[in-house]
């Protein structure tokens, strides 16, 4: 026998792929104005953390991005859009947090990447169907 979910469960579930959606699209937005704003910059000290800093932030802009769309369109698989999503947004926090005494811009999007990753994760966590509690 299925059942279909309460309206209260399906206005919870919309809520927090809206709450995604949101998230998603302002850590793109930060990621994209921090990697264009880097491209302009000297790198001696710090080329190859600049570097690195300005490939992760195009990448996760774009994941970001990706993400919001299909959970948008309901995607089969925007879950697992979402679970890569949070890896690159850890990551790209990761970086930008070193390279935030070099850049300002950084360390603003360090914090909008590692609350995108936790929203994200959440998202994949709820996701997973409960056990049922049955055994066979």
């Amino acid at each position: 026998m299925t059942t279909t979910p309460s309206h209260g469960a399906e206005q919870s579930v919309s809520r927090h792929v809206e709450d995604c959606i949101r998230a998603c699209m302002a850590c793109a937005h930060i990621c994209n104005i921090c990697g264009n704003d880097m491209l302009g910059m000297a790198h001696q000290a710090a080329h190859d953390l600049t570097a690195r800093c300005i490939r992760l932030c195009r990448d996760c802009g774009d994941i970001c991005l990706l993400a919001a769309q299909w959970m948008g369109r309901s995607s089969v698989f925007s879950i697992r859009i979402c679970a890569l999503c949070a890896e690159l947004c850890e990551l790209c926090a990761g970086v930008c947090e070193q390279h935030a005494p070099h850049h300002a811009l950084c360390g603003d999007c360090a914090k909008e990447c590692r609350r995108c990753a936790e929203i994200c994760h959440k998202m994949v966590v709820e996701s997973v169907p409960a056990a049922s509690g049955q055994t066979s």
